[in-house]
């Protein structure tokens, strides 16, 4: 069995379903222990459940301040803290310029912006006591590649990218051993997939047929996909990466 993680803790936010948890699943089979976190509590417990005693799971609404407190101090308790966090929760609305509303766009920057900075700011001090570390955010082919109905989704998945270019450079000259790097996924088949094609109001087999010609290698991708591009950037072969992104698209931001 391969073990490019072991004796490395995790704390994975949006770890109950889709990318979060095939990360958590990757990374306990690289012998990694992980904290799984989500608003999901039945899911969430499920997986942890599933996955043994390498696992816990914490509910977490990670655009709340004192949940992060709380989570990182039942972690602490429980698994003497973690070495890598990854911060994968995030929301979607679809909605352009002129018919977003400002509850979703304030919504979509709590979690997928505030959530990123409050998780990196409150967990700075035990990655420090427990470097080297890792942080990797998990941000999305709409950074760079412009879609006029994912307005309030894609300004908070780039505002992440500054952010995490942000702590790389902080990090690495103030000396600490905390690496800061990033995956952007393109289109990936998720129960949020399923939500997306549902509202859109297209027959499913059309719509999955679109977004599969949409990336020029002719498929969408799948979960354990983006989680295999998370375990190399947490494991010690990236020990010299830092303020790195990897597209894990199929070429859509090509």
């Amino acid at each position: 069995m391969s073990q490019r993680l072991a004796g490395k803790t995790a704390l994975i936010t949006g770890g109950a379903q889709g990318i979060g948890k095939a990360i958590a699943q990757r990374f306990v089979f690289e012998g990694a222990r992980v904290i799984v976190t989500d608003v999901q509590e039945e899911k969430g417990a499920a997986l942890a459940a599933q996955l043994g005693s390498k696992a816990l799971f914490l509910r977490h609404d990670v655009a709340r301040e004192d949940d992060w407190t709380r989570v990182i101090r039942e972690a602490t308790a429980q698994f003497g803290g973690f070495d890598t966090l990854v911060n994968n929760a995030a929301v979607g609305f679809t909605g352009n310029i002129e018919n977003a509303t400002f509850d979703h766009w304030r919504k979509t920057q709590a979690i997928n912006l505030d959530g990123v900075f409050l998780g990196c700011h409150h967990s700075m001090e035990i990655l420090k006591v427990n470097a080297p570390a890792s942080i990797v955010n998990i941000t999305s082919a709409t950074i760079v590649k412009a879609y006029s109905k994912y307005i309030s989704y894609s300004a908070s998945k780039a505002a992440v990218r500054q952010l995490n270019q942000s702590m790389a450079l902080y990090c690495a000259r103030a000396g600490y051993a905390i690496r800061c790097n990033m995956v952007r996924p393109g289109s990936i088949m998720t129960p949020i997939q399923d939500l997306v094609i549902a509202e859109s109001g297209v027959a499913r087999e059309a719509y999955l047929q679109s977004l599969n010609a949409e990336h020029p290698m002719g498929r969408i991708g799948r979960p354990e996909e983006v989680a295999n591009a998370v375990v190399f950037l947490a494991s010690d072969e990236a020990s010299f990466i830092t303020g790195a992104e990897i597209a894990v698209d199929g070429g859509l931001s090509l």
